[in-house]
This record gives structure tokens, sequence and C-alpha cells, in this order.
């Protein structure tokens, strides 16, 4: 079987050797229901022992990338059907060229969905104090003076100060789930972290409609954003591919 694996020089990690075998899985170095090479072969391959590799397969196998059996062996698993959407920001990583791009638009999208719908219902429910709250984030930003990991922390704290606002428990479980992976996903790919110029002037068009309640407003102004943050996101994937 090609796997092409690279031997852990310092002391063993059971997370590197996972690493290595995920994305092999992810990409396809191995098939689905291919057996994995046995331990004894498998550990001197990355220099550490039988314990530590056990302990990466556990690892993969809650992610649902393999399925463990007495007297089968580890076998892959198609993580199609057994995985879950935590797997998703390796799978970016794994990918290449046009499915690379096809996933990350998929992951924008859906974020965009959520949030335009959240600052639509935050519109709507918001309180005094939890509009007073996203404007004083806003000047947070305003004070973060182009410094972009900052800009992105104040960025996550303001949405998700939206979602409150928006007063759905479900919802904001829900965004902050997609919002995380999506940052996540980013992260896989750090020429995608990106703050648009315009951001500052159309989120505080976002928060005066959310405040004069006006709930198509702040949907149209929130999904300018996005999608002019997205669009410069997609453009460099693509010079990237």
């Amino acid at each position: 079987m090609p796997l092409d694996l690279e031997r852990i020089e310092r002391k063993a990690i059971s997370e590197s050797v996972a690493e290595q075998l995920r994305t092999a899985i992810l990409r396809g170095e191995v098939q689905v229901g291919e057996r994995l090479p046995p331990e004894r072969e498998l550990a001197p391959r990355f220099g550490t022992n039988r314990n530590t590799l056990r302990e990466a397969i556990r690892s993969l196998e809650a992610q649902g990338l393999v399925i463990a059996r007495h007297g089968d062996g580890v076998r892959v698993a198609d993580f199609r059907n057994t995985g879950s959407i935590s797997l998703l920001p390796d799978l970016i990583r794994a990918a290449s060229g046009t499915e690379r791009k096809e996933m990350l638009d998929d992951v924008l999208q859906m974020r965009r969905r959520m949030a335009v719908e959240l600052a639509g219902l935050a519109a709507r429910r918001a309180t005094d104090p939890q509009i007073e709250e996203l404007r004083l984030l806003l000047e947070r930003q305003r004070d973060n003076d182009g410094d972009l990991l900052l800009s992105l922390q104040t960025d996550l704290e303001l949405y998700n100060a939206m979602v409150d606002a928006a007063c759905s428990v479900v919802a904001k479980l829900m965004f902050m789930t997609i919002s995380r992976l999506s940052q996540a996903c980013l992260e896989k790919v750090p020429a995608l972290l990106y703050v648009h110029p315009e951001y500052l002037s159309l989120m505080e068009r976002t928060i005066n409609a959310i405040a004069n309640r006006d709930r198509e407003a702040a949907e149209a102004e929130l999904e300018q954003l996005y999608r002019k943050t997205d669009a410069v996101l997609m453009e460099r994937l693509e010079r990237m591919s």
C-alpha cells in the first residue's frame, strides 16, 4: 500500500501520527474498506511504539475515519457516511485545486446565509443594552487599526453578540458551530484570513438597521459585506490553484 509517511524524529505524539494517517485517508491514498498495515509494521515506520499508534487509531476511529475490529484489524471507513462536519477543515487542507475551492465556497455560503438570517432576527428581538454592546464592539474594532488577528477575534465577538441579540439558543449553537468551522477551514489556508476594507462601514450600517428595527436593511447590509468578503477570498483561492 503506497502510503507517503514521514518518520517522527522527536518523542512520538499520537496526534502527529493521526494527522499523517488522516491526511492519507482524506486524500484517498487508502481506499474505503482497505485494511491498514498491522501495528508491528506501521509503528516502526513512524518511529513510535504500539501504544502511541493505538492512541492515534482511536482518535481516527472517533472521527469516523476507520473501523477497528478484533480479528479483522483496522479498516478505512467511508467518512462521508460515518464522519462529522468536524472533519471539514482537515478535508479542505488535504484537498487541492477545484475540489478545495468548491468546498470552501460551500462553507462560506453556509456561513453567509446563517449570519444574514441572524441579523434579521436581531433587528426584531435585540434589546437596547444588546444594541449598545454591538456598538461598543464596533468601536473596539476601529481601535484595532488594521491588526488582522485582533480584528478577526473582535469580529467573532461581534457576531457572538449579534447572535445573543437574536435571542435564539438554537440559532446561537448552530451559528457558532458554523462560524468556528469556517474559521478553522480558513486557517488551513492562511492567505484567506482577511478583513474587507468596507467592513467597518457596512457593519455600522448593519448595526444601525438593527437599532432601527429594520430587518430587511439589516439583512441586506450584512449580505453585502459577506458577498464582498467572500468574493475576495474566492479570488485569492483561484490564484492559489
